[in-house]
């Protein structure tokens, strides 16, 4: 599975995580119910400014590929690369589902990485982007337990990568409308051009 090839890094880049969860508010006396159901997903919306035109082909001919919302493909969130954290992290035992992973493998003796990075959890295809909620502190074996959301989708194979650096997820576009014609130009310049998507699963 191929990333988007980006012209250039984006003016803007927001990634989020939409919970699946629905508030339902009674009318004759404004009690709230909550229901927390599966399914959250993430959705990005990124902007690229001042793009020379050429460059700007590559990737409308890409999205022209994914015909829309059919094809998918690889992203991460460009304001947060963590770069700095770029040992790989291996999936240790068989069988683990939930918002939990243990796993091997990191320096110990330290906070590896914080509550709010990213992780990427397998490749390709199969990749799942997390978010941590509890900070990472491996134990002087390099073993730990990672704490994150959304929850798995599917069951990793033991050593399975666990990637910190430039972690990505599996994406498609929101609609069918996301080329290049839709972008604003000057002098041969893309001078905005935004791209929405969400998770693909």
């Amino acid at each position: 599975m191929e990333f988007l090839p980006l012209p250039k890094q984006p003016k803007t880049c927001v990634f989020r995580l939409v919970p699946n969860s629905q508030l339902h508010v009674n009318k004759a006396n404004n009690a709230a119910e909550v229901f927390d159901n599966e399914g959250a997903y993430w959705e990005f919306d990124v902007e690229f400014a001042n793009v020379p035109e050429s460059a700007a082909l590559e990737l409308d001919g890409f999205l022209a590929k994914l015909r829309g919302s059919v094809g998918a493909f690889l992203l991460h969130d460009a304001r947060f690369e963590q770069t700095n954290l770029d040992t790989v992290a291996y999936v240790s035992g068989s069988n683990q589902d939930g918002n939990t992973l243990a796993v091997t493998n990191l320096p110990s003796g330290q906070v590896y990485a914080r509550a709010g990075s990213k992780i990427q959890i397998g490749s390709g295809g199969s990749a799942e982007l997390k978010i941590l909620t509890e900070n990472v502190i491996p134990h002087r074996t390099g073993a730990t337990m990672l704490h994150f959301e959304p929850p798995l989708r599917r069951i990793p194979a033991h050593n399975t990568p666990v990637s910190f650096s430039k972690p990505a997820g599996v994406f498609r576009l929101a609609n069918n409308k996301q080329g290049l014609a839709d972008a604003q130009y000057k002098n041969g310049v893309v001078t905005s051009w935004k791209i929405k998507g969400r998770e693909a699963f």
